[in-house]
């Protein structure tokens, strides 16, 4: 019997950004803007199949390079707070392989400069332990194409 191994990570991500904790807020509630942003690297385009950012609400997004889905990444919101916090689950597959689940807290506080957003990631993988690293360098991406979005 093939024996099949989960592997766990808990991630903490922070990022400073110069503008108010509802312009950050914001950049996650809009689908426009986080459709400009969301994505793990220029390579990837980020599709929304659904949206429905409320507490309870499901978001359903296609990872495209050029036009192959590369992933499908289903995400459950479990507590919205404007302007505070964001608490939701998200599920990434490859075809019909689950690659690994996170749980991801947002925190936004406001700053003497600004905002201080802190994303945790709490995952386990079950494609093998590199999706940990992918989960991490995607979010790092992401959240570096989110102030250079805000910037502008």
């Amino acid at each position: 019997m093939t024996q099949i191994h989960m592997h766990h990570r808990t991630t903490t991500l922070e990022k400073t950004f110069s503008v108010a904790p509802n312009i950050v807020f914001d950049a996650w509630a809009d689908l426009e803007k986080r459709g400009q942003w969301n994505s793990p690297s220029d390579e990837v385009t980020i599709r929304y199949t659904e949206d429905n950012f409320t507490p309870g609400g499901r978001d359903v997004s296609l990872c495209l390079v050029g036009d192959h889905i590369v992933a499908e990444v289903e995400g459950l919101y479990h507590d919205i707070v404007a302007n505070q916090r964001i608490v939701y689950t998200e599920i990434i597959k490859s075809e019909d392989t689950i690659q690994g689940i996170s749980q991801i807290s947002v925190s936004f506080t406001e700053t003497a400069g600004g905002t201080e957003m802190i994303v945790t990631l709490q995952t386990v993988a079950l494609a093998g332990p590199d999706v940990l690293e992918e989960v991490a360098m995607g979010w790092t991406a992401a959240m570096d194409m989110m102030e250079k979005m805000l910037a502008e």
